[in-house]
């Protein structure tokens, strides 16, 4: 290996040590960290103009349903992946073995073990797979086809810019009149679709029952074409993501077979930061993961504040299920607001990051693995790239399930 190369190995073995260490910092905490915190909530009003503090507004009666998930049949684990990383690569093995081990440490911190990946890329099958989260959520929560007057996509995946991956949707499900459009929010989508429906629901007496969904086939913007640092530090998030799709449905009455009655349903934008990770037109993901992962700071203040404008404290909520970047962000988080990070529901290992879709792919597991009480409170939250954050709050309703 020449100087060079030596270089360019080192190099690699900084950043994928970089990856960890700043990773262990914000997530595996320190007394700084605490206060750190703790100082951020106090300064959170000045800081991003909170002054006045938002303004509490009451929600109509809305309910959100149990959701729909539908997945991948190919599963692809972290061999798999490292398998397609070092088909591109066009250095020595001696290289490579230093990109794996970079990548190895990534995967480890993240806990990431296993993925779905849908390899069509034909046209319509984006929709396609929205269609049978749709039909799987309607079925699961015994809601027909015909009460259905308003049909949302929040996904980042889309095979065309126009028309909205909803029309699509509401067509192939059979729909002729309904209302059909698209949120794109990057992985904060399904939810920032959640809100955009509750407020039609709110302004359109005459709407019954929206459906909410979410596609995230992403496999022509993923990138195994690992070549340097550079790439390593870009494309290395890319590695971790699993494809799903997921659906809800929101109505003003409840749902026989159990749902969540909607408290609040909050957002934060720091737009500031909307460059740390994009996916450009005819291009692949490309994600500035420290810097995204410094970002985490500020989810611990807000959801504390926010669960405090409803007059709760962290502790009061039994469940939280969270966009799943890594089970250890996810866990520091719920460290961090002070409360057992039991309360969590898991995810990432099972299925990689689903991007918008992993809320609901989450909120599946926790029904498959726990009987939910009558008035048992749920958060159900996700931040993503742009920067922003959305959180919805609510109580189980309905028969324990």
């Amino acid at each position: 290996m020449s100087d060079h190369d030596g270089a360019r190995g080192s190099s690699a073995i900084e950043i994928g040590s970089t990856f960890c260490t700043t990773a262990r910092e914000i997530f595996f905490g320190t007394t700084l960290h605490r206060f750190l915190c703790v100082r951020a909530l106090r300064v959170w009003h000045a800081e991003f103009l909170f002054a006045p503090p938002e303004r509490v507004v009451s929600l109509p009666e809305l309910h959100l349903s149990k959701p729909g998930v539908t997945l991948p049949t190919t599963r692809v684990d972290n061999a798999e992946v490292l398998r397609r990383v070092r088909a591109q690569f066009k250095g020595t093995a001696d290289e490579f073995a230093v990109i794996a081990s970079a990548i190895e440490r990534v995967f480890g911190l993240c806990r990431t073990q296993v993925r779905y990946l849908e390899p069509d890329e034909r046209p319509g099958i984006v929709a396609d797979y929205a269609v049978r989260a749709a039909e799987d959520c309607l079925e699961v929560n015994g809601v027909s086809l015909d009460e259905v007057d308003l049909v949302i996509c929040g996904g980042i995946a889309r095979q065309y810019f126009e028309p909205a991956t909803a029309m699509e949707v509401a067509a192939k499900l059979g729909l002729k009149k309904t209302h059909a459009f698209d949120v794109t929010a990057a992985c904060v989508g399904h939810l920032e679709a959640v809100q955009t429906a509750a407020a039609y629901l709110g302004l359109h007496t005459h709407y019954r029952t929206a459906l909410v969904c979410t596609s995230e086939l992403s496999g022509p913007f993923l990138s195994y074409d690992i070549q340097n640092v550079r790439d390593l530090q870009m494309k290395t998030a890319g590695l971790t993501i699993g494809n799903a799709a997921a659906c809800f449905l929101l109505r003003k009455a409840p749902f026989p077979a159990g749902g969540i009655r909607l408290q609040a349903i909050n957002t934060f934008t720091a737009p500031d930061h909307w460059h740390l990770c994009q996916v450009p037109i005819g291009g692949t993901l490309v994600s500035s993961s420290v810097e995204l992962m410094r970002l985490g700071k500020y989810i611990p203040p807000w959801v504390v504040e926010r669960l405090g404008a409803l007059g709760m404290k962290p502790d009061d909520v039994d469940h939280y299920i969270f966009h799943q970047p890594s089970e250890i962000m996810v866990r520091k988080i719920l460290e961090d607001i002070g409360v057992d990070p039991a309360k969590g529901v898991y995810t990432h290992a099972l299925y990689g990051n689903t991007a918008s879709a992993s809320v609901a792919v989450t909120y599946r597991r926790l029904l498959e693995e726990t009987t939910l009480r009558p008035g048992a409170k749920l958060v159900l939250g996700s931040a993503a790239a742009g920067y922003s954050m959305v959180m919805a709050t609510g109580e189980w309703t309905g028969a324990a399930g």
